[in-house]
């Protein structure tokens, strides 16, 4: 059941890593991109609940269920931002959308090289990309 589980979670994972880009690739050329971003959520979805499934049936990792809702949040938010008008939701949004996909990014380089710089390597990594995208937003708003 373990491994059933993990295969689910990997592919989730995949699926978000590779949705995430287009989603954004969709918005930078002025279409919503729906049934992407509608994909990306699902696959965060899948991965939170996944990666907290798992989590629980490791001695010492169940910390890991806080960070796996956290990152479904943030892409749930980050989708509504805009959505509902959020106020200040140019600033919010790459924030909340661009957090999730360093949650992501973070978590398989932490599986695959269990270095210490994958915690803080995706979060650096993404600064400038989260600065750009809300220069962008605040501009057109």
């Amino acid at each position: 059941m373990r491994e059933t589980v993990l295969l689910l979670h990997v592919a989730a994972e995949s699926a978000g890593l590779l949705l995430g880009p287009l989603w954004l690739l969709a918005r930078l050329r002025g279409r919503r991109g729906a049934a992407t971003a509608a994909g990306y959520l699902a696959a965060v979805a899948v991965v939170a609940a996944t990666g907290c499934a798992l989590a629980l049936t490791a001695p010492g990792l169940g910390w890991l269920v806080g960070s796996g809702v956290l990152t479904a949040a943030l892409a749930g938010a980050g989708a509504l931002a805009r959505r509902r008008a959020w106020p200040h939701w140019p600033t919010l949004q790459p924030h909340l959308l661009g957090g999730s996909y360093v949650a992501l990014t973070t978590g398989l380089l932490v599986a695959q090289t269990g270095s210490p710089a994958a915690w803080v390597l995706p979060s650096l990594v993404a600064q400038l990309p989260i600065a750009l995208a809300k220069r962008r937003l605040a501009a057109a708003a």
